[in-house]
């Protein structure tokens, strides 16, 4: 008699090559930034726009996220500042991480987020008036949301309270996320709020909901934190932190591309070459390949091309740019997407630029010396 197959739960097959939450995570970010592909979005902007479709894997919310008046900025300067938090429900209080929060301002704690519609007032005031809890939630708190933290994921009757504070009695909210979900006024309170020029972040439309509130803010946390870490590294004459998550071990990448701007003038890319080969001879376990964005080849999708063909999976692209402008915030990222939408199965990590460091201070001062009268 055949003995009977046995059958295995599917987490066995996980148990054989086993993950951490993290490495999870970061895998599926991965996977969304290569579904996507080339996007609209700033750096930050998608570091938000990401995280809600990672909260709901719904990738068609990307044609509805709106960011008004400076969203990011302002709400990373609030984060910072400790400004309170207000929410519409009491879900996406128990949702919000305290730690997260921590990490930006150590200020805040359970008592800074505040929830007013289960508050045993307003209970009794919504009975006796007849108006939503949610209504009356938010003129209670509006010592809070003036200069604070607005969140809505539920009751768009709120957000139009809020607006209507904001238009006439002039409260003006530091931040807000507003995203309630439903059939009734729904559509119609988001529009109003994106009318007033209020520093916010929108889902536009009928959708919305308390977890995405939730990856909204967390997001824009975790932007406060990776911008608060740069400034004190800055400080301290440190290299600044890239936009992008790249493995902190040279060891594992298998190739490098130094990227620079070009030059019509012969030979000007000699010392870039240079760089490129002393880089190889110093650190052996890379490809080192230089290209630029104009005016001389080689240039990155021949380059590309030529790391993959030589075996490369996991591709470091190293900016040769003093600053931070449109080519590392624009046009090297869509050439990087663009690379990776015609070379499945690989990874690109685009790095930062050479920005401020101490060594470039002494560089400066040795050419200063150098010249002579």
């Amino acid at each position: 008699m055949e003995e009977d197959t046995v059958k295995k739960a599917l987490i066995n097959e996980f148990y054989k090559l086993p993950m951490t939450g993290e490495e999870v995570e970061s895998r599926s970010m991965e996977i969304i930034d290569q579904r996507v592909g080339a996007h609209n979005f700033s750096p930050e902007e998608w570091q938000v726009v990401r995280r809600m479709i990672h909260t709901t894997a719904d990738f068609s919310l990307m044609a509805d996220v709106k960011f008004a008046a400076e969203a990011i900025q302002e709400g990373i300067k609030a984060l910072r500042e400790g400004r309170p938090v207000y929410t519409d429900s009491n879900m996406i209080r128990a949702g919000l991480s305290i730690a997260r929060l921590k990490a930006v301002n150590q200020g805040y704690a359970a008592d800074k987020i505040v929830c007013c519609v289960a508050d045993e007032d307003i209970v009794l005031e919504s009975k006796k008036s007849g108006l939503p809890r949610s209504i009356l939630g938010i003129r209670k708190a509006k010592k809070q949301l003036d200069g604070g933290i607005a969140m809505f994921g539920n009751a768009p009757l709120a957000l139009m309270e809020l607006s209507r504070l904001i238009i006439e009695e002039k409260i003006r909210p530091a931040f807000v996320i507003a995203m309630p979900v439903g059939f009734v006024h729904v559509a119609e309170s988001k529009d109003e709020f994106l009318s007033l020029g209020v520093p916010g972040i929108t889902l536009t439309g009928l959708r919305g909901g308390s977890t995405l509130a939730v990856s909204v803010l967390h997001a824009v946390a975790i932007l406060a934190g990776s911008k608060e870490n740069k400034e004190a590294q800055s400080s301290k004459g440190t290299k600044q932190d890239d936009l992008y998550a790249a493995p902190q071990n040279r060891s594992s990448f298998d190739a490098v591309i130094l990227i620079g701007h070009g030059s019509k003038k012969p030979n000007a890319a000699m010392n870039m070459e240079e760089i490129a080969r002393q880089l190889k001879q110093k650190y052996s376990c890379w490809i080192v390949e230089p290209c630029y964005m104009s005016l001389n080849p080689p240039y990155f999708p021949e380059v590309l091309k030529k790391c993959v063909g030589a075996g490369a999976k996991r591709i470091m692209v190293a900016p040769y740019f003093l600053h931070d402008g449109v080519h590392i915030n624009h046009d090297i990222p869509d050439l990087i997407r663009e690379g990776l939408r015609q070379n499945p199965g690989i990874e690109i990590f685009l790095g930062k630029p050479i920005g401020f460091d101490e060594s470039i201070v002494d560089l400066v001062w040795k050419r200063i010396c150098e010249c002579k009268p």
